[in-house]
């Protein structure tokens, strides 16, 4: 385990999967149950802050990046008057250029979905008369949204409602955009159109392609950018 200081308020930790196994936890279990690991956070904390840096009394947000070694562990002191500012930009200058690090459940979970949009298709062309009756119903799997501001995101990040839905996090020119993926084999397009309707209270519908996003914009968080924001300010 390998530990770097970003700054006075962010400890960077490297964790190897031995160094996981060892102390009996996985990755998947470290993405899917914040409130079960957070004593092991905390514990983490306490070997690489020699010199007691963080009190007991600060607020402190823990953001996991998994990659095929293992994971990164970002330890952040919040500055209650820019919460937002410091968490994000401190993980933006390690994810902006390391897009081919992605691990192995990010591109399972990619390729799961591009496969279950792929068989949308196929049903969809074998079956042309069911569509056109049921035209009025949209069934894109896709919706970018404008953040104009950053509460927006985490208000949607709280609506119980966004579950099979991926999740990227991009800035762009200045702004954040939240691209949401949802889940066609999961989701009846109704429900869909429902969840989107959710989101959209918060936010606007942007006409900008990811594309241009991916190209030009910088990735703050992927896959699962609301899972990530949840727990950060829960």
């Amino acid at each position: 385990m390998e530990m770097e200081r970003i700054n006075d308020n962010t400890i960077r930790v490297m964790i190897e999967n031995t160094d996981l196994k060892e102390r009996g936890i996985s990755v998947m279990e470290l993405l899917g149950d914040h409130d079960k690991i957070e004593s092991f956070f905390y514990n983490i904390l306490s070997e690489v802050d020699v010199d007691h840096d963080f009190s007991d009394d600060d607020q402190v947000s823990f953001q996991i990046l998994p990659n095929r070694n293992g994971l990164e562990l970002f330890i952040s002191r919040l500055d209650n008057d820019n919460q937002v500012g410091d968490v994000i930009n401190n993980l933006m200058s390690y994810t902006k250029n390391k897009l081919e690090t992605i691990d192995d459940i990010t591109d399972e979970r990619r390729t799961d979905l591009q496969q279950n949009d792929n068989s949308l298709i196929t049903s969809n062309s074998a079956k042309s008369q069911k569509v056109a009756t049921n035209s009025d119903v949209v069934t894109n799997s896709e919706l970018i949204l404008k953040i104009t501001n950053f509460e927006a995101i985490i208000a949607i990040s709280k609506i119980d409602q966004m579950k099979n839905v991926l999740s990227d996090l991009y800035r762009y020119n200045g702004v954040f955009y939240l691209v949401l993926t949802f889940s066609t084999d999961k989701m009846a397009p109704e429900k869909i159109a429902d969840e989107k309707s959710f989101a959209i209270e918060f936010a606007s519908e942007s006409n900008i392609k990811k594309d241009v996003l991916h190209e030009h914009g910088e990735i703050v968080m992927r896959v699962d950018a609301l899972v990530q924001i949840k727990n950060i300010f829960r």
